[in-house]
């Protein structure tokens, strides 16, 4: 029986797992003034990239959304891959496509130096697996397989969990996805160096509930616009911290020297950032109490 000292520390432990294990993950219910953290391609420096650890390494961190891509195999089954071809990331060569999912099961995942891992290439169906009621997923060119991810996605109830994102304008979005585009939540990705891009912004307001708009900014803050218009229209702001071009130099190799190299993003208006570097994003956000 616990005695009167270790009471307070026991219920300490215990509602702080229950509340761990009964966060809502959903993407109409992520709170507007919080920071949403996306891990690119899962928690890369954690395992494989688009493998089935990097995601559970993100979900150990507390990672809101995994961004994964998807390719294709020979026998039409969604594996995740984000190259054209499975070279680089595989003990394979070759295109997905060339492979039926057998055969691309008996290669092993390669990690980010290149070295042979025991891992496997997973399958879209066994991510949304390991994903379901734990973490958000932005399946990047999902679009590209829509009619197939679709059907997989409502079957498990996940389309409150699954961003899907797109460059197309509204009337080619409408156009191809129509039908079901209430039932979605969908990312106009919008370069902002490109006048055609901008056009696309008023569009998609007028026309369609968008869950916020995906911007690279560039290398300079030249082509920047006032993000904050946006939100208060309730639209999320998406930047990537990845690489200098994304963000106008604001990347996150910084954060290594600099930890409030992120104060760009949240002055910006900025609420959802994919990044490399995870660990870092959460403590910042944390610290500044922008973490959900």
């Amino acid at each position: 029986m616990l005695n009167n000292t270790l009471l307070p520390l026991f219920f300490l432990v215990f509602s702080s797992l229950f509340a761990a294990q009964h966060r809502n993950v959903s993407l109409s219910e992520f709170p507007d003034d919080k920071v949403m953290v996306v891990a690119h391609r899962g928690d890369w420096r954690e395992a494989p990239e688009n493998s089935a650890w990097a995601i559970k390494k993100a979900i150990e961190k507390g990672v809101d959304m995994a961004e994964i891509d998807l390719a294709m195999t020979k026998d039409s089954v969604l594996i995740l891959m984000h190259d054209n071809t499975i070279d680089r990331t595989t003990t394979g060569k070759g295109k997905p496509s060339d492979f039926t999912l057998e055969e691309i099961k008996k290669l092993h995942l390669r990690d980010g130096l290149g070295v042979e891992t025991q891992m496997k290439v997973p399958t879209l169906q066994e991510i949304l697996e390991i994903s379901e009621g734990k973490i958000l997923l932005n399946l990047d060119k999902g679009f590209d397989y829509i009619k197939q991810v679709y059907p997989l996605v409502k079957k498990r109830n996940m389309l409150d969990q699954v961003l899907f994102k797109g460059h197309e304008s509204y009337t080619e979005f409408n156009q191809k996805y129509g039908d079901i585009k209430k039932d979605i939540h969908y990312m106009p990705i919008i370069q902002l160096s490109k006048s055609e891009d901008l056009k696309k912004i008023s569009e998609y307001i007028k026309n369609y509930k968008v869950y916020g708009f995906e911007f690279t900014v560039g290398t300079t803050e030249k082509n920047l616009i006032d993000f904050k218009e946006l939100r208060a229209k309730k639209v999320k702001i998406w930047v990537n911290a990845l690489w200098p071009h994304h963000n106008a130099g604001n990347n996150d190799d910084l954060v290594l020297d600099n930890p409030d190299v992120y104060d760009w993003y949240i002055h910006k208006g900025i609420n959802i950032i994919q990044t490399d570097r995870p660990k870092e994003l959460i403590s910042y956000l944390k610290r500044k109490k922008l973490y959900f």
